[in-house]
């Protein structure tokens, strides 16, 4: 009888378990990743042959979401998904330390993946007033990315009392600062999403392309919207365990999404080669505008053989499209030939 009244005491669905939720968002995220970090380097690599700093800024990144991937279904063997109710007591130091681990290394993947666009409209966008700006976007983003990554790394010193109450130790409140990291990197996501976009609305493409290519551009802004609902699972827990389910999830699928915006632009010569008729431009488009006597040209690139040619053109054959090309500025006949990051 006291055994059926200590049953009967236990709280509703205290033997849930969603640790299976967090494996299956760490499998999917991650295949998702590799899939689009894949595509992206085997375009770069083998079919124009130009990596540059862009491209293995992706690759890092890739690394990275694979750490907090793997950290958080290891989080599951300690007790993710289940109440921390009843979960054995002596396992929930090791679930913060996995926890701790997760957010310095969503830090460091955050960081990583915006800095893979910016690089990235450093290569394609050479424009010269344009990439003063990308390196003082860059030095921004790269500072904030960096103080929050040794926030992560400092929030409590020393460092074991975050996942150790036996050791005394002063620690930053959690989640003021998980709340001020969410509102920073929306704030620099949207200014990361929005750099490209000036240039590529003074091309006098037609006015198709030029919304495509936009369109494309814009496809980051799909990260800030994740960014912004899980700000909603950012809330002091008492079942840490259970509710970091989607907090985690969120945080992944965060990265996940950065990284494939971050590679989709650069997927069009693959595109071409496969599927012609997805990647048909048309015959003609005047690419040139003048601004401040400066005009943005298009620099051709011979994909084929990974050449260049800086030749002024208002053409644009059928194998070529905005991602087969390079914006650069000019002064008359002169193209600016500094900075090329390939």
């Amino acid at each position: 009888m006291a055994d059926s009244g200590a049953a009967a005491e236990l709280p509703p669905g205290f033997n849930d378990n969603h640790s299976g939720v967090s494996i299956f968002i760490v499998v999917f995220c991650l295949f998702v990743s590799t899939l689009m970090v894949g595509l992206r380097i085997w375009t770069r690599k083998y079919i124009i042959n130009q990596m540059g700093i862009d491209d293995w800024a992706a690759i890092i990144t890739l690394l990275i979401v694979w750490g907090d991937g793997i950290i958080i279904a290891l989080s599951t063997k300690y007790g993710l998904g289940r109440h921390v109710y009843a979960i054995d007591p002596t396992l929930i130091p090791n679930y913060l330390q996995c926890f701790w681990i997760s957010i310095v290394l969503y830090c460091a993947a955050l960081l990583a993946a915006k800095l893979t666009f910016l690089f990235q409209y450093y290569r394609i966008m050479a424009v010269q007033h344009m990439r003063k700006v990308y390196i003082i976007a860059i030095v921004i983003v790269g500072a904030w990315g960096l103080s929050q990554l040794l926030i992560g790394l400092l929030m409590c010193r020393p460092i074991q009392g975050f996942w150790d109450s036996t050791v005394e130790a002063t620690c930053i409140p959690n989640y003021p600062q998980f709340y001020i990291n969410a509102a920073g990197n929306i704030a620099t996501d949207i200014a990361v999403f929005l750099l490209p976009i000036p240039v590529i609305k003074h091309l006098n493409l037609a006015r198709t392309q030029r919304m495509i290519l936009i369109g494309i551009f814009s496809l980051g802004f799909f990260t800030v919207a994740i960014s912004v609902i899980r700000i909603k699972f950012l809330k002091q827990a008492e079942d840490i365990t259970w509710e970091n389910v989607e907090s985690s999830g969120w945080s992944l699928g965060e990265l996940t999404s950065a990284l494939t915006c971050a590679c989709l632009p650069t997927l069009r010569p693959l595109v071409s080669r496969f599927i012609p008729s997805l990647a048909t431009a048309p015959q003609r488009s005047t690419m040139g505008y003048k601004k401040n006597t400066n005009n943005i040209d298009l620099e051709s690139r011979n994909t084929a053989r990974g050449n260049h040619s800086s030749a002024r053109t208002d053409s644009v054959d059928d194998k070529s499209s905005p991602f087969d090309v390079r914006l650069t500025e000019s002064k008359a006949e002169t193209d600016d030939e500094t900075g090329k990051w390939r």
